[in-house]
């Protein structure tokens, strides 16, 4: 079939080469390889290099890296807002946050209680940074890879202040144990 595209002018040796380079090969599974859903598990990394995707190490299932391939258009076009910052929170496994912005400019007026990230007053040093409350527990490895997807999904003129997690803090019920894998609230 190859011989045929060749120009009327070809050689012999061009014909022949052609013919003996020919091959019968289904192109359909190279198709799958761009897709998360078909792409075969050890070329998962790869797809997840090629779509700059972040957090994939951190997933810890190939459900979640799959899901992380998945959705990392829809990540990237919304990268550095609050909504991409849950998105991937949600697909890590790392449950529901809420995201506080700035930390001055609050009033004792009682609609805030007053805590190390809330600052009384206008200061300027203070409008760019950011805390985020989880609402499950988290271990000190996963509090880890949240601190590191921050760096690359978050808006980089905001500074992550700390990643709260008292929500859903190590309590004496015998779900969690201190051996040190746990945090009692915040990192």
């Amino acid at each position: 079939m190859s011989r045929y595209l060749l120009p009327l002018n070809r050689s012999p040796l061009e014909a022949s080469l052609a013919d003996a380079g020919q091959f019968n090969l289904d192109p359909t599974p190279l198709r799958w390889q761009a897709d998360a859903n078909r792409c075969p598990t050890e070329f998962l990394p790869w797809l997840a290099w090629a779509r700059s995707v972040e957090g994939f190490d951190a997933a810890s299932s190939e459900d979640r890296q799959r899901a992380l391939i998945r959705q990392s258009i829809d990540i990237h076009k919304r990268k550095g807002t609050v909504a991409a910052v849950r998105d991937v929170f949600r697909v890590l496994g790392l449950g529901e946050v809420t995201i506080e912005q700035g930390r001055s400019g609050y009033r004792r007026d009682g609609t805030r209680t007053r805590t190390a990230f809330n600052k009384r007053g206008n200061r300027a040093d203070a409008w760019a940074e950011y805390r985020v409350v989880c609402y499950s527990r988290l271990t000190v490895q996963q509090a880890a890879i949240g601190r590191q997807m921050l760096v690359d999904i978050a808006p980089a003129r905001c500074h992550l202040f700390e990643l709260d997690f008292s929500h859903a803090a190590l309590t004496r019920n015998g779900l969690a144990s201190r051996n040190g894998s746990y945090t009692r609230g915040s990192t």
